[in-house]
């Protein structure tokens, strides 16, 4: 009786000593990149026709804003395993400051927005200017960043 008890132990410590290990075998969740999808504005507001010179320098799409006027952006993150959730953060900079931090008391430039997302799937997160103080003309970017990765960068400007 004895060896059988003994031999159940010896089952029972491998079966506790097997169970963690077999958890750590799953990779963590790890974003590789992230596909930009569309980006753009939307609203109110009028769009500033591209000459060649502007061409010739800029990229990014330009626009009178109003209160109301949005610029968006839609990624899908790409990495493994496939499905699994990650934090991503939106970051958007203004040229120059825009309000105050309530947190800190000085005065901010950028708005930070965290979103839990399923890799390979698409995520869209958008940027509206609520007041006239948020207008701040010049060149605006917004920012996908994993932990403390940057992923994609868009630029959009605003006269």
């Amino acid at each position: 009786m004895t060896i059988g008890w003994s031999a159940a132990a010896v089952c029972v410590a491998w079966l506790m000593a097997a169970v963690p290990a077999a958890a750590q075998t799953q990779p963590a969740p790890r974003v590789e990149s992230v596909e930009v999808i569309a980006s753009g504005f939307s609203g109110p507001g009028r769009r500033v026709k591209r000459s060649r010179l502007r061409e010739a320098f800029s990229r990014g799409p330009a626009m009178v804003a109003q209160v109301g006027t949005e610029f968006r952006m839609t990624v899908r993150p790409r990495g493994r395993p496939d499905g699994a959730e990650v934090t991503l953060r939106w970051v958007w900079r203004a040229p120059r400051p825009i309000g105050i931090d309530s947190d800190t008391g000085k005065a901010t430039r950028e708005i930070v927005e965290r979103a839990t997302v399923r890799i390979g799937e698409a995520v869209r997160k958008s940027f509206r200017f609520a007041s006239v103080e948020q207008i701040v003309k010049g060149t605006w970017r917004v920012e996908v960043w994993s932990g403390q990765r940057r992923l994609a960068v868009r630029r959009f400007a605003i006269r």
